[in-house]
């Protein structure tokens, strides 16, 4: 049994998809997974890549710096807000996930950075 980080139900582990290296399972459930799927398609299609020249807003690093840091993937990733489901930008992979592991969450930014501040 596993509790999917999206929509927070306990389920089988058969409800959730494995990993794309296939060593643990997904921490969302197949359902919300598919849903995710629809959105960033959705958006993708909407919002497309950034112009030619563009800087990620959080590292400002460009497409030329970032070369081989998305895997087979695009360099620019889809930034949206998870609760409304609102485009915010494009990001590159590693300030897209850093958001993510601290879960858009603004306090807890805050706090990693006076952590960093601290002397």
């Amino acid at each position: 049994m596993k509790v999917c980080s999206k929509c927070n139900q306990l389920l089988d582990n058969s409800c959730f998809s494995p990993s794309s290296g296939g060593k643990y399972l997904r921490p969302e459930c197949r359902k919300c997974g598919y849903k995710l799927s629809k959105e960033r398609k959705f958006l993708r299609e909407k919002y497309g890549d950034p112009p030619t020249g563009y800087h990620c807003p959080i590292c400002l690093k460009d497409e030329k710096k970032l070369k081989g840091t998305g895997g087979n993937a695009s360099i620019w990733v889809i930034d949206h807000d998870h609760k409304n489901k609102k485009f915010r930008g494009h990001l590159c992979h590693n300030c897209n996930r850093g958001l993510g592991v601290f879960q858009d969450d603004i306090e807890r930014i805050k706090r990693a950075i006076e952590y960093l501040n601290y002397e």
